[in-house]
């Protein structure tokens, strides 16, 4: 009986080493150091022994362990924090990425930011229809330059005919937005008489308005509390900064991620996420009474959760998944970066064009 139990456990431990790209040598030593060492103690202690140093080598093997990446991208973005809707580029700068592959640079992105902490697109005329996109890095226009990003191209194909303001940020989701509506933060646009919203969503938008992002610490904060929408600074704050150590100490272990996915996203988060969506509305209603709102999204939401479904059923919307984009446009060549290119963006904003067709 002792024999069987000693091969099953040798047997998971070679598994353990096969399954996770492990060296088995490092269990097969710490066996037999453990038989030679712990003879006295029982074979449960000695397999419970040999399978804890296993966890421990597999978490050091791991940390030691580089990505064979051969670009590099090298950005001297800088950021502040506003008291209300956190972390944002620096007000009128101009950075750069520089992005290079095997050590020859190829690529060199520029970012102007305007007075608002904007990306800067160049509204000279008073036409008081406008559009305001938001979003994450996808919408602010990541590895691209200033006239490579959607919100500049699709001001360009509506022939000037809106004023086109950019309010995305690496990283952001939809909460950003809402603190910005909330707060008054709308001088840029204090002028537009018809508004229209554009919002890209990517499923992990709802993992970064939960706080279940390591960048998001310095981002405004929504829980629920008797189905309303309650503001509560940063994710940052006291207490909840607990929560968001226990989670970066989680996130940074390989052995406590195969049992506990600190990343993932509940129904709870869900329902917070659709709420802010809801609240977005609601307030931009308020403040500019003729407005409309089209989601762009990209994922089909077949097979997703309930609500969500129901959510973006009734609004006006493009699904990336039917425009048949090449991928090689959806996803740029850079590994680890894999943002879209200019070109996809050239026919994304083409799509959108026709939407506003009618409203010049």
């Amino acid at each position: 009986m002792k024999k069987k139990f000693i091969i099953l456990s040798f047997s998971f431990l070679i598994f353990f080493g096969i399954f996770f790209n492990f060296l088995i040598l490092y269990s097969l030593i710490f066996l037999i150091f453990a038989l030679k060492l712990y003879s006295k103690f029982s074979y449960l202690k000695i397999i419970g022994t040999c399978i804890f140093f296993t966890f421990i080598l597999f978490e050091i093997f791991n940390k030691q362990k580089e990505e064979n990446n051969e670009y590099k991208i090298e950005s001297n973005i800088e950021y502040e924090i506003n008291k209300d809707y956190g972390y944002h580029p620096k007000k009128n700068k101009i950075f750069s990425d520089k992005i290079f592959f095997k050590n020859e640079l190829i690529k060199e992105n520029f970012y102007t930011i305007n007075e608002y902490g904007h990306r800067n697109i160049k509204n000279k005329n008073s036409n008081s229809k406008c559009i305001v996109l938001h979003g994450g890095s996808i919408t602010f226009g990541q590895t691209l330059d200033d006239n490579e990003n959607l919100p500049f191209l699709l001001k360009s194909v509506l022939d000037h005919d809106f004023n086109v303001f950019n309010y995305a940020f690496n990283g952001y989701g939809a909460h950003q937005f809402l603190s910005k509506i909330e707060n008054e933060y709308i001088d840029e646009i204090k002028n537009c008489k018809k508004l229209f919203i554009l919002y890209q969503f990517i499923p992990d938008h709802i993992g970064r308005s939960a706080g279940k992002r390591s960048w998001g610490d310095k981002s405004p904060r929504y829980y629920m509390m008797d189905n309303n929408l309650i503001s509560s600074g940063f994710f940052s704050n006291f207490p909840y900064k607990i929560v968001m150590k226990l989670r970066k100490n989680f996130r940074s272990s390989k052995v406590l991620n195969i049992f506990y996915k600190v990343d993932s996203i509940n129904s709870k988060d869900i329902q917070i996420f659709l709420k802010i969506l809801l609240e977005i509305e609601r307030k931009v209603k308020q403040k500019f009474y003729d407005s409309e709102f089209v989601y762009i999204l990209w994922d089909d939401m077949k097979n997703k959760d309930n609500d969500l479904n129901n959510f973006f059923s009734t609004r006006k919307k493009i699904n990336i998944k039917d425009l048949n984009i090449k991928e090689e446009y959806i996803k740029n060549s850079i590994i680890g970066d894999n943002h879209p290119t200019k070109e996809f963006n050239v026919i994304l904003a083409n799509n959108i064009k026709k939407i506003f067709e009618n409203k010049k």
